[in-house]
């Protein structure tokens, strides 16, 4: 009798083959429900730590305002000039990568391109993130100076408009400043500084060039300390031969050239005051 009950006990315990496919079918079930959601939670917390860093970035920015008379640093000497409030060490000389000294701040854990940089041509573009303008010499111009947008070497944080609406910076990827080449008033200032359009978009990241990292959004932060995810605006792509950095950067798959920021003309308070001339005479 024992061994009868013993025996019925056994075979009350076991599942059959029915009960096992249907909890694997149960459990792939949830799996392929589960997943997409954990991924996505997990690119959020990665779209969180951009805002983070980039907000830290944005603050280093403010605090070298509030020495300097609310007078922006030079987009050339950017990242230099805010190392010490982000806890970093200034370079030896501009060649001089710093790749183990550059603050993790100044990454974004989305960028294709992540932290430490594979390469460079100097130190201010070891950042994930842009400022909005441009400050540069051309030799070919005869001792001209281009100056673009918000830090472009003219304007200061009195200058802009609407602070809610002026970008501080975006995202990139190798260098550290954008402008909008395709604005006219830009285009007549590179003429005029002996630089063709094609040339000024290799030396340039520009509106087509940026850095969509998040689904084809780009984290930004205005001038009045905000951050909000910007949609890319989808435009005809522009070919390697004319994206920043010219061949040194052909192949790429950092740059999205099929997305866009809105335009200088569109949008004025977007890029700042300085687009309404551009050209200054040293």
């Amino acid at each position: 009798m024992s061994l009868i009950k013993q025996h019925r006990d056994t075979k009350a315990i076991g599942f059959t083959l029915i009960e096992l496919l249907v909890v694997i079918a149960i459990v792939s079930l949830l799996a392929s429900i589960l997943m997409p959601s954990l991924g996505r939670a997990k690119e959020l917390a990665k779209e969180v730590k951009c805002m983070t860093n980039q907000r830290a970035v944005s603050m280093a920015v403010q605090f070298y305002a509030n020495e300097h008379n609310a007078k922006l640093p030079s987009s050339e000497t950017w990242i230099d000039d805010i190392l010490p409030n982000l806890g970093g060490t200034q370079p030896v000389n501009s060649l001089d990568s710093c790749r183990d000294n550059m603050p993790p701040a100044l990454f974004c854990p989305m960028d294709p391109d992540p932290y430490p940089k594979p390469y460079m041509t100097g130190n201010m573009e070891v950042t994930s993130y842009f400022v909005n303008g441009a400050a540069t010499d051309f030799a070919m111009g005869g001792g001209c100076k281009i100056e673009i947008g918000l830090f472009g070497g003219r304007s200061s944080l009195n200058d802009v408009v609407s602070a809610s609406e002026c970008m501080m910076l975006g995202e990139t990827t190798n260098y550290g400043k954008v402008v909008d080449i395709d604005h006219p008033a830009a285009q007549t200032a590179f003429v005029d500084a002996g630089a063709s359009i094609n040339d000024s978009r290799t030396r340039f990241h520009h509106r087509a060039t940026s850095g969509f990292f998040h689904h084809g959004k780009m984290s930004v932060c205005f001038t009045d300390g905000h951050i909000a995810m910007v949609q890319g605006k989808r435009v005809a792509s522009l070919p390697p031969s004319l994206w920043p950095g010219g061949t040194m950067m052909s192949g790429s798959t950092t740059f999205y050239p099929n997305l866009s920021l809105p335009t200088a003309t569109e949008y004025p308070n977007f890029w700042g005051p300085s687009y309404s001339g551009w050209l200054v005479n040293n």
